[in-house]
């Protein structure tokens, strides 16, 4: 394997040079940086992020691996970590991954490179196999909203099957039986369990859903408008819904009143998160909260005391969703049955 020393060597360099080309901590001459960067291409030389790290380590940087930051999930999941960083006097770097392997894994190795060693991550792309790799060199790392066994201790997540179960089973409660599932169109640990618990729920009332009773779409406003697109055009009788979070329910809520659709008469809806819109819709979505802030807060205490060399002995770090009841949902009728005979 390649060292700095043979890149070094084959620029006709010093160490140092390449090094301020690796790191961009000065200014190189543009024919000097081509001759390095050509070196290291001809070399297959990686840098070694931990070793980067190690020489830019700081004390009190805290860093932060986040998914979109436009959903406003997320935007919650930031104001937790951003609180913590605050009290505590660290300074914090976030990153967005975009629910994507390939930004996440960039924007992971960015904050390593930048010297963070107490980070808070969300990814829901990356393999448990390379986090499990990240955890090893960076004690300090923890995970949001992710279980892995091998890091437990330092994984906080929620408990989503039960989550979804407690949603499914509100509107089973109101006698609803025709309950779609509008949930992500992505391959996320989420998704899984989430769907796991909806049909926990179905099949406690001896239900085994369609598969067509399952509508994958992207998780935004977007994904919730398609969504409703293909509850109208399905054919199937449809008395309610679970949404994979509230912006889906939202895009859901936009196109149905666009159709004369009445909610939730002729359709209930439940989301999922409980973000700020929510309670702001017409009518008011019935939703399950999601405690993010508090776990975001959690994550962040603990990345820190990690990183201050505390022993923190093993323990479930693992929180519940609790259900809102607002407007959205009405128990169902003969009429009802009658009306969603129009969707």
């Amino acid at each position: 394997m390649a060292t700095i020393k043979d890149v070094a060597m084959l620029a006709g360099v010093s160490t140092a040079t390449v090094s301020r080309v690796m790191n961009q901590t000065a200014w190189v001459e543009p024919v000097t940086r081509e001759r390095v960067e050509k070196a290291m291409r001809d070399l297959n030389y990686r840098r070694n992020a931990a070793a980067i790290a190690l020489a830019k380590r700081s004390g009190d940087m805290l860093g932060l691996l986040t998914g979109n930051l436009a959903d406003p999930f997320f935007a919650h999941l930031a104001r937790g970590v951003e609180s913590v960083a605050r009290k505590q006097q660290y300074r914090l770097m976030v990153c967005s991954g975009g629910h994507d392997e390939a930004m996440e894994k960039a924007g992971l190795d960015f904050l390593v490179n930048q010297g963070c060693e107490a980070i808070v991550v969300h990814a829901s792309r990356l393999s448990e196999k390379e986090l499990l790799r990240y955890g090893a060199h960076f004690p300090a790392m923890v995970m949001v909203n992710r279980y892995i066994a091998g890091m437990a201790n330092r994984c906080i997540w929620l408990e989503n099957r039960s989550a979804a179960r407690e949603a499914t089973l509100h509107l089973l409660a109101q006698g609803h039986r025709c309950i779609a599932c509008v949930t992500s169109d992505l391959p996320i640990i989420d998704r899984q369990e989430r769907l796991e618990g909806y049909r926990q729920a179905m099949a406690e009332y001896g239900i085994t859903p369609d598969k067509r009773w399952v509508i994958s779409v992207p998780f935004n406003e977007e994904g919730g408008e398609r969504a409703a697109h293909l509850l109208l055009n399905s054919g199937i009788p449809f008395t309610a819904a679970v949404t994979f979070n509230d912006v889906m329910a939202a895009g859901i809520m936009r196109v149905l009143h666009q159709q004369g659709i009445g909610l939730p008469q002729q359709l209930s809806i439940v989301g999922f998160d409980d973000v700020v819109l929510a309670r702001y819709l017409h009518p008011a979505l019935t939703t399950m909260h999601y405690p993010v802030e508090q776990m975001a807060r959690c994550a962040a205490q603990l990345a820190i005391q990690l990183q201050e060399g505390a022993t923190i002995p093993p323990s479930a770090n693992s929180f519940t969703a609790e259900l809102v009841i607002r407007d959205s949902v009405a128990p169902v009728s003969a009429s009802i049955h009658r009306q969603a005979s129009k969707l």
